[in-house]
């Protein structure tokens, strides 16, 4: 209750106050002075917390813009989905309904919606709906009656265009406004790095079905995914920083109803048919997604450990509004008694049949449990910047031989050439390196051939004579190629030519070059 008197002190300075009566609701008590613009973006397949450190905090080394984010707003720090796919996910979030079968992501399925609503009070409309249609055209002129291609967006190099297109639009403007942008991102495929590069070029990647069921046995080939998304997530950072910069640049900031989740988490189970289904043992990395809500006028930020869940956005720019929702919905404003006194999580499971519920308890254990095991692989920002001097230094330090990482590759300790040969995947972009363009190839994979069949290695690669990553080959389910792939830090590259090696690693450490194929 002390979050709610913080943030009611903070609206009063616009006109908003959130007072408490003593029957114990919380509700709007007046009107705001001028209708705030209203920015929601929600991102998508990002679980919570990939930004957490043990403990639960914000990892500000890693994550600056979120932590940002943080200290001007209300963060629900267990803020949650309750639904496992987009489709249903964010049609959920736009018109505050649980998810139904037999509904398509468009407005045929999703009237009215928080579009309506916001039009009912007089605002336009700026949206980019990534995976749904569900504005209808009479409010927004461009708008579709089926949702998008989902498959080509994420495929493409085009996610941070149309997220830097719609930032561009954020300004003040005479007529009230209400934003919206559904970002693809973190989402995989996993191209992009905390520093804003692209560490591949767009496009199917060198492994294809590196990230599919059949490599899901593999731990090795999970932590290397894991990386991945660690790195995109930390670009998502990156990207939230100059959303928040035009904000603040354009006088929006300040004024502005801010709203930042996702549609729903992911995880990185093994030895699981799906990392999306959520099942008992995955709700935990499913459900969870960053929820941040920035109140007009807000400037001082507040932890809120409430289960406030993704439907519940539209009540809450409702509340915040001095308005109410006019259609039967399932929604809670994030500052209602009724979401404080929730204590389980549920989500639908994804073909309808039956439901997936944790209690507060076991839902906050279980996340914790999982924040420390990632801290032991990866580490923290904080400690990768005591150690290394970069807070992500850490991160890239996962695989067999760690020993090995940045050690100079002397020519008397290599072993015999090994028989085996590997082709790296667009080793030219290495040939030839522009530290100052958009593309950064931190990213080296390929193909191994003439090891035995099943068979595979510890491999080490050393650019420009020094050990910069360290791993193991894989052989994905029903197929017989060996493959190998592997992320280096931005500082192992240097500008122009990169002189590449791979390494197969011999149990005793010892270095046997593969010939280039």
């Amino acid at each position: 209750m002390l979050l709610l008197l913080v943030l009611a002190a903070v609206l009063g300075t616009v006109g908003c106050a959130l007072l408490r009566g003593d029957e114990g609701d919380t509700r709007a008590a007046t009107a705001p002075a001028a209708k705030p613009p209203v920015v929601v973006i929600v991102f998508d397949e990002f679980p919570t917390d990939t930004l957490l450190t043990p403990g639960g905090t914000i990892d500000s080394a890693r994550f600056p813009n979120f932590a940002a984010l943080a200290r001007t707003s209300t963060w629900f720090r267990n803020g949650h989905t309750v639904y496992d796919s987009t489709f249903k996910s964010v049609p959920a979030i736009l018109d505050a309904r649980l998810p139904r079968p037999r509904t398509a992501a468009d407005v045929r399925s999703h009237q009215p919606s928080v579009y309506h609503l916001m039009n009912r009070l007089g605002y336009d409309v700026i949206r980019v709906e990534s995976g749904s249609a569900v504005c209808p055209p009479w409010i927004c002129a461009d708008g579709r009656t089926r949702r998008p291609g989902v498959l080509s967006r994420l495929a493409g190099g085009g996610r941070p265009a149309r997220l830097h297109r719609w930032t561009g639009a954020l300004r003040r403007r005479e007529a009230p406004t209400f934003y919206f942008h559904h970002a693809l991102l973190p989402h995989e495929p996993w191209l992009y790095l905390p520093s804003g590069h692209q560490a591949r070029p767009p496009g199917e990647d060198p492994v294809p079905g590196i990230n599919r069921p059949g490599g899901f046995h593999l731990p090795g080939l999970t932590d290397h995914n894991h990386l991945r998304h660690l790195l995109q997530v930390g670009f998502v950072d990156h990207e939230l920083g100059l959303i928040m910069r035009r904000m603040r640049r354009t006088k929006l900031f300040d004024e502005a109803m801010f709203i930042v989740l996702a549609d729903h988490g992911y995880s990185f189970e093994t030895n699981v048919a799906s990392r999306r289904l959520v099942r008992e043992g995955s709700i935990a990395e499913i459900a969870p997604v960053p929820f941040f809500v920035k109140a007009p006028g807000q400037t001082e930020g507040a932890v809120d450990d409430s289960l406030v869940r993704s439907i519940d956005v539209v009540p809450t720019i409702a509340e915040l509004l001095d308005t109410e929702i006019y259609w039967r919905n399932d929604g809670h404003s994030a500052f209602s008694d009724e979401t404080e006194e929730r204590e389980e999580v549920t989500l639908k499971r994804r073909d309808f049949d039956g439901m997936v519920t944790i209690g507060r308890d076991d839902f906050e254990a279980a996340r914790e449990e999982l924040r420390r095991r990632r801290a032991a692989k990866f580490g923290t920002g904080a400690q990768s910047r005591r150690a290394f001097g970069d807070p992500w230094a850490s991160a890239y330090r996962i695989g067999p031989h760690q020993e090995l990482l940045d050690r100079r590759v002397r020519r008397g300790d290599l072993a015999r050439s090994s028989s085996i040969r590997a082709r790296v995947a667009n080793e030219l972009l290495l040939a030839d390196v522009d530290r100052q363009g958009p593309l950064l190839p931190t990213r080296v994979a390929g193909r191994l051939k003439g090891g035995l069949a099943g068979e595979v290695r510890d491999v080490a690669l050393a650019l420009n004579g020094r050990v910069a990553a360290v791993g193991e080959s894989f052989r994905l389910r029903g197929r017989s190629a060996e493959f190998f792939s592997l992320m280096v830090p931005n500082s192992a590259l240097r500008q122009g030519p990169n002189r590449v090696e791979l390494f197969e690693v011999q149990p005793n450490g010892t270095l046997e070059l593969l010939s280039r194929d």
